[in-house]
Parts: C-alpha cells; sequence; structure tokens
C-alpha cells in the first residue's frame, strides 16, 4: 500500500503559523484521504505530511437511481430514465442492480493517483491562519507566499496546481547551504532533506537543542522563547555569546526581557546567553548577535535611568496624560477606581498605596519599549523609591495569575489589588458593549474572569462581584465615562460561569450552586464542592424536598398567599412542615453566615421526612380557597429556603 508525501514550501512561516498547521493537517488528511497522517513535520519553510498505507484505488461507489417503476416498464424493458442513470454512472443499463424498489448502480474506484491532485489542492486550500496575506492580485490566501508544491505517491509524482506554483517532486535544502532537491520516493523524504541541511521533525529539532543547552548547563527559559525557537531553524546551531558586565547593574528581569523579546536568546547567567543559529560562521554569527544584544541593553539602560530620574511618583503623576479605554478615561481615572474597589474589598494602607501607584509604569519609557516588564519594573521604582516591601509586592503581583494555571499573587494585598484590576477591566469592557462573543475575546475578558474565580477562592477576603461591578460602574458614571448608564449586572453571571469549567465538579453541581442566590464567588465555589461530595442518600434527602415542593407550588405560584398564616395549618402535618420549617431555616442562616455548608445541608436534610408525610397526608388544592393558598405557601417557603442552598433542580435524578 503505497506513501503519500505532501510538501507545502513557502517564505518564512512564523511559529504561530506552524503550530496552526500542525493542529489541521491531521484533521484535513483524515478527511480527504481517509486517513490520519504518520508523520507532521512542519518547519519555517514547509509544511509535509506523510500518509501511509493508503489504498491504491478509492473504493467502489453505489449510487441509488430512480424506482423500479420509472426505471423500467411494463414488460421490464429499460426506460429513458433507466438508460440516463445508467450513463451517469459509467456503466451499461444491464448492470443496473434492483433491490427495495429502486435500480441502483455500482461505480468503480479509480487510482488515488489520479483524483489526489484536486483532494490535495483542497487540504491546501483548508489551511487557516490567524493572519494571512495575498501575495499575488487574485491569487490564494496562506500565511505567506507560497513557492514551490511536492508530492509523491511512492515514486510517483503528483501535480498539484495552484497558481502558477511549481509543483512536482523537487523540494528544496537549506536556505543558505542547499538548494533544489529531488524527492526519490514519499518515504525518503525525510533521509534526503537531512542529507541537505534540513532537519524537518519540528520534535528532532527541540531535542537537539535542548541537548546542545544541556551540555552548556545553567541555562533557562523564563518567557517560553523555544516554543518559537523550534520553528524559526531549520537546522539548529546552538552558541553562546557575552555581554557587557556593566549591563549586570540593571535588574536582572530587565536583562532578561531584553534578550528573550526580540532577540529569542537565552540567559546562562551572568554575562553570558545562548542562541540558535540556522546556520553560518559561528564566530561571525556569535559577534554579531552579541552587538544586537548590547543595543538592546544599552537602550534598556538608557530609558532605566530615565525613569529612575523621574522617580515613581512623577510617572504616577503622568498618568492623566494616557488613555486607559477610549469612552473610559485616563490612566489615572482606572487608578482612582482601583483606589475606591480595594478599599471596599478590605485593603489596609499598603493596598491602598499600591493601587495608587499600580499603574504608574505606564508612563515609564521601559515599559513602553518592553510590555513585559509592566507590574515588575513599577514595583522595582518603588522600592527604589523607599517604598515598603508590601507595597512593592502587590504592585508586581496585580496581574497575577497571568494564565489559566499561573501562579496566583502570594500576598493579600497583591490578591486584593488582582481582584480589583480584574473587577474594573471587566467593567470597563461590558459597559462599553464589548462583551466576548464566540471566539472573540479582545480584551482577554475570559482569562480576567478565570482569574477572578481563582483569586476569590484563594482569598480570605470576600469577592461579591456584583456589588462590585456596581460601584464600579457608579465611578466610572462620576468620572462621566462614555458608558451605558446601567451597571453591566451579566457580568456577575459571566463570571461565575468561569466556574464551571476551573472546578473539578460535574458542571450540574456549579450550575446548582449559582442558583443559590449567594453574593461571593467563593462561596460558590464551596458550595458547588460541598454539593459534589455529597453521597447519594444526603443529596437526595434535600434534593427531592426542595424539587417535589418546587415542581407542586411552582405551577400554582400565582395562587399562593403572600405570608403564611399560622391559623390556617388545619392538619398536623402540614404544622410539623412549618414547625420544622421555623427551626431549619435560622440553621441555615447561621451555617450560611459561617460558610458551614455541610452544616446548612445536613440541617435543610431535616425537611425531609416531615414533608414526606405532608405529601401522603395533606391535600394541597384543597377546595378551601384560603386553605390552599396558605398550603402553597408553606410549600414554597420550604423551597426557598432549601433553595438557600441551590437550585436543586439543574442536579438531574
Amino acid at each position: 500500500m503505497p506513501t503519500l508525501l505532501l510538501e507545502i514550501g513557502c517564505e518564512e512561516l512564523p511559529a504561530s503559523a506552524c503550530r496552526e498547521a500542525a493542529e489541521q493537517l491531521p484533521r484535513l488528511c483524515l478527511t480527504l484521504l481517509g486517513k490520519a497522517p504518520s508523520r507532521v513535520l512542519i518547519g519555517p519553510r514547509r509544511l509535509a505530511v506523510l500518509v501511509e498505507e493508503l489504498p491504491e484505488r478509492t473504493p467502489d461507489e453505489v449510487r441509488r437511481g430512480p424506482s423500479e417503476r420509472v426505471a423500467f416498464d411494463e414488460e421490464g424493458r429499460p426506460t429513458k430514465a433507466a438508460e440516463g442513470f445508467a450513463r451517469g454512472a459509467g456503466t451499461d443499463v444491464s448492470r443496473l442492480e434492483r433491490r427495495d424498489g429502486h435500480v441502483y448502480a455500482v461505480v468503480p474506484g479509480v487510482r488515488l493517483a489520479d483524483v489526489l491532485p484536486g483532494r490535495l489542492r483542497t487540504i491546501l486550500d483548508g489551511l487557516a491562519f490567524g493572519k494571512s496575506m495575498v501575495w499575488r492580485a487574485g491569487g490564494p490566501r496562506f500565511s505567506r507566499p507560497v513557492r514551490w508544491l511536492c508530492a509523491k505517491l511512492d515514486v510517483e509524482t503528483v501535480p498539484v496546481e495552484l497558481d502558477g506554483v511549481p509543483s512536482g517532486g523537487t523540494s528544496f535544502g537549506h536556505r543558505f547551504t542547499g538548494g533544489p532537491v529531488e524527492i526519490p520516493e514519499a518515504a525518503a523524504y525525510e533521509e534526503t532533506l537531512r542529507a541537505h541541511g534540513v532537519e524537518p521533525d519540528a520534535g528532532e529539532r527541540r531535542r537537539l537543542i535542548v541537548e546542545a543547552l544541556d551540555a552548556i548547563g545553567g541555562w533557562s527559559d523564563p518567557g517560553g522563547v523555544l516554543d518559537e525557537v523550534v520553528y524559526l531553524v531549520e537546522h539548529p546551531i546552538v552558541l553562546t555569546g557575552t555581554f557587557d558586565e556593566r549591563f549586570l547593574a540593571l535588574p536582572e528581569r530587565v536583562v532578561v526581557t531584553a534578550m528573550q523579546s526580540h532577540q529569542r536568546y537565552l540567559p546562562l547567567g551572568g554575562s553570558r546567553f545562548a542562541f540558535v543559529a540556522n546556520g553560518g560562521a559561528p564566530d561571525l554569527v556569535r559577534a554579531g548577535n552579541e552587538r544586537v544584544l548590547e543595543g538592546r541593553l544599552d537602550d534598556a539602560a538608557f530609558t532605566f535611568e530615565r525613569d529612575v530620574d523621574k522617580g515613581v511618583d512623577e510617572l504616577a503623576a503622568m498618568l492623566g496624560t494616557i488613555t486607559f479605554v477610549a469612552g473610559a478615561g485616563s490612566m489615572a481615572d482606572k487608578t482612582a477606581r482601583l483606589a475606591r474597589l480595594v478599599a471596599e474589598l478590605g485593603g489596609g494602607e499598603a493596598t491602598r498605596e499600591a493601587a495608587r501607584l499600580a499603574k504608574a509604569d505606564q508612563a515609564a519609557e521601559l515599559v513602553r519599549e518592553f510590555p513585559e516588564l509592566e507590574g515588575h519594573i513599577g514595583a522595582e521604582y518603588a522600592r527604589l523609591a523607599g517604598y515598603p516591601d508590601a507595597v512593592c509586592n502587590a504592585i508586581e503581583q496585580q496581574y497575577l495569575p497571568d494564565s489559566a494555571g499561573g501562579p496566583l499573587p502570594a500576598s493579600e494585598a497583591g490578591k486584593v489589588l488582582a481582584v480589583a484590576e480584574r473587577i474594573d477591566n471587566l467593567t470597563v469592557a461590558f459597559s462599553l458593549g464589548e462583551r466576548p462573543s464566540g471566539t472573540r475575546d479582545p480584551y482577554g475578558l475570559r482569562r480576567a474572569a478565570i482569574g477572578l474565580c481563582r483569586l476569590a477562592m484563594a482569598s480570605a477576603f470576600p469577592v461579591d462581584v456584583g456589588a462590585l461591578v456596581r460601584l464600579d460602574h457608579r465611578l466610572l458614571l462620576e468620572q462621566a465615562a462614555e458608558v451605558s448608564p446601567e451597571p453591566p449586572d451579566d457580568v456577575r453571571d459571566f463570571v461565575a460561569e468561569r466556574l464551571e469549567g476551573l472546578l473539578d465538579v460535574p458542571v450540574e453541581f456549579v450550575r446548582a450552586a449559582r442558583g443559590a442566590g449567594l453574593a461571593q464567588l467563593g462561596q460558590v465555589a464551596s458550595l458547588a464542592l460541598a454539593l459534589s461530595k455529597l453521597p447519594d442518600d444526603r443529596l437526595e434527602a434535600v434534593h427531592t424536598p426542595y424539587t417535589r415542593s418546587a415542581r407542586l407550588a411552582g405551577k400554582e405560584a400565582e395562587q399562593a398567599a403572600a405570608t403564611l398564616d399560622p391559623g390556617l395549618l388545619v392538619e398536623e402535618a402540614e404544622r410539623a412542615v412549618a414547625e420544622a420549617l421555623d427551626g431549619v431555616s435560622p440553621r441555615i442562616e447561621a451555617a450560611l453566615d459561617h460558610d458551614d455548608f455541610d452544616a446548612a445541608l445536613a440541617a435543610g436534610a431535616d425537611l425531609g421526612p416531615p414533608l414526606d408525610r405532608f405529601f401522603e397526608d395533606v391535600l394541597v388544592m384543597a377546595e378551601d380557597a384560603a386553605v390552599r393558598a396558605n398550603r402553597l405557601r408553606l410549600l414554597l417557603d420550604v423551597r426557598d429556603t432549601l433553595g438557600r442552598l441551590g437550585d436543586f433542580s439543574l442536579i438531574p435524578r
């Protein structure tokens, strides 16, 4: 069974496009060729797949034609309809099969090589990139210009048409040391490229790089640039360089950021660094990279010194000239909102001072050059100005967590400021109508909401998202921001929805907990966890009373009395429910006040036995309208009391 090679040769692709292609190619091959590739080989100038053990012919196709009554006359002779169907199927009318009241034709498969040109072109057209371009008027869109196509089915060359792009059995070696390379057969693709200076396998390139770095020792990659470097070279060569030790006077994070953000270098400690080259004379390449890095560090040192001369307080005073978001005022306005929010969250003097200085580095020249340093360099400037560690640490930690699994702020002051930062970002965006939709989330609001959930669960202070959003919206209106006049109450649900993917519990427990009406985000998470851990019998003890009460009384809620009248409780069973409710309700309330959800659920379960007897002995829909209304009110009170523990109707039983 033959092996297929498809190689798409391009100008240098960005690492993001390489990753997108690596994700999409297996699915496209499976859809269009019936098999996933055995090898996906991605490099900076080529996207390639090898698909093994393909059938030599396409499978036979069975086509259903007209009904027998239409295809044949009463004497069994084929009609023109039958002849036309047979002709279209490429077979003789005598070979048509009759079954199930219809006629069928078997269309024989064809050589796979005959249909591959069209299918391979469809694979190429099916690749979609976050950023693409057209390099010739009227031509196709792709991440970078396509320069050649190489397709082989074993030894047979498969032509693929693409608007004048050369196609055949020829690939290209290393950009600097190799030219055209004839691929003798699909299975020889990898070894042929390796013989011409190209390592086609990204995993092998990574292994070679890491092996060389380990041999050097002491390397680190805080910015994760290795994931990109793997796709920047065709055959990696790891070299080391040095820079002037005077730059070690800069904060280490500044030096590392200068190395990694633009040049993708790997720190080795001290004044040494490693980098991955794509060829060239080592001494010449090393000298060029050292010269480039020293230029970056010179710029960083100059701007750092200018910022320090101004001082963090002067930088903070400049925030009124910097727009935060169009329609939501300046960075100074944002700072004022953060200060009010951290006070509402119970932050102390250090937290309030950190909020005042939190955005000072937005006015720093160094942050304009290296945006990755925001927060960190603000903390450094505050430290140099003599502010306490508690203030500096909170400034540095305000953006944590910066990813779904990233570390949380280590200090409570940092957590308070980080919560305020996310509340303000969410409130502003929603108030400006910038809610995420589908995959569109330009302000990273889903990430902000996930971070807010994690902060709420890890913090000792309460996080009432609804109240904080309303406060922040009021502050926006006081600042004359161009936002909607009504507070964006949907922020609370948007944030709480993120718990569904964050907590390791079935989603129905999270949704039930959200229905409890708890104000604090951390309480919702804790209740969801408590519900998920309940044994079936304990869950049933609160689930059944709630759902039975809600099901019956909810349908007739408009007939229920406004309040319960003890004088209309004529049956012993209904009086027992009312008495149990009087005892259970304050116990639930007291337990919730202390976030003791196990105790609250245990108290709620005490309503089960008297309610079971109620449903056995009492006719809820009594003929007496007043009695009926009172009994419905009793059931609604049961539902509402247990509803403090969650909307149990959302948990299937």
